[in-house]
């Protein structure tokens, strides 16, 4: 019985994040979910309150994930620039399937507990970072004279340019301007292949 509820629950999860990640949280019904899950609505409140509960639970799997990851990446022997270049290629991969949507809810969506999971796992993130560029610093792998304040400054400045429908314009998806912004913090305007000339 219970290998049966968990394959239930898996089903709602699994359904939940390819209808979220296509269409984004507001547009997407529980009966929706329920339907491509082939469960009734009673079992889908057997585990999740609301739309909300379980949108809250796949984010946080989801950043859950990504940070795991990104430690694995830190805490490698790979020099810094390596390091750099697949934490890049993590955050390119984490939004690759998300929609527009999905993204545009994330940043400006009327579901203040959601927002709220966002900015908690932003601003711990953030003072991960940090706290790494600091260890980049003393290794001399990032310059010693930029001050660790400044760099939180510019990594919660990139989020909030994230939302800015003025650079959205410019790019054909969220994902793209996430990646440019991630690139320039990291590399700003030096192409990174050419670093070791420079």
């Amino acid at each position: 019985m219970a290998n049966q509820k968990e394959t239930k629950k898996e089903a709602i999860l699994k359904a939940a994040k390819t209808l979220f990640w296509q269409h984004g949280l507001r547009r997407v019904s529980i009966v929706e979910i329920c339907s491509s899950a082939n469960v009734s609505k009673m079992t889908f409140y057997k585990y999740f309150a609301n739309k909300e509960v379980l949108a809250e639970y796949l984010i946080t799997e989801m950043l859950t994930n990504w940070h795991n990851d990104y430690r694995s990446v830190m805490n490698s022997d790979l020099d810094f620039t390596a390091k750099i270049n697949q934490v890049i290629a993590l955050e390119q991969q984490a939004s690759q399937n998300m929609s527009e949507e999905f993204l545009g809810d994330i940043y400006n969506n009327e579901f203040v507990d959601l927002q709220q999971l966002i900015t908690n796992y932003r601003d711990s993130y953030h003072a991960e970072i940090v706290k790494d560029m600091i260890e980049a610093q003393k290794s001399g792998q990032v310059r010693a004279d930029i001050k660790p304040e400044f760099i939180l400054y510019l990594l919660e400045d990139i989020s909030k340019k994230v939302m800015d429908e003025k650079l959205s314009k410019l790019y054909p998806s969220k994902q793209a301007v996430i990646l440019e912004l991630t690139n320039y913090f990291f590399y700003g305007i030096i192409n990174p292949a050419n670093e070791s000339h420079v």
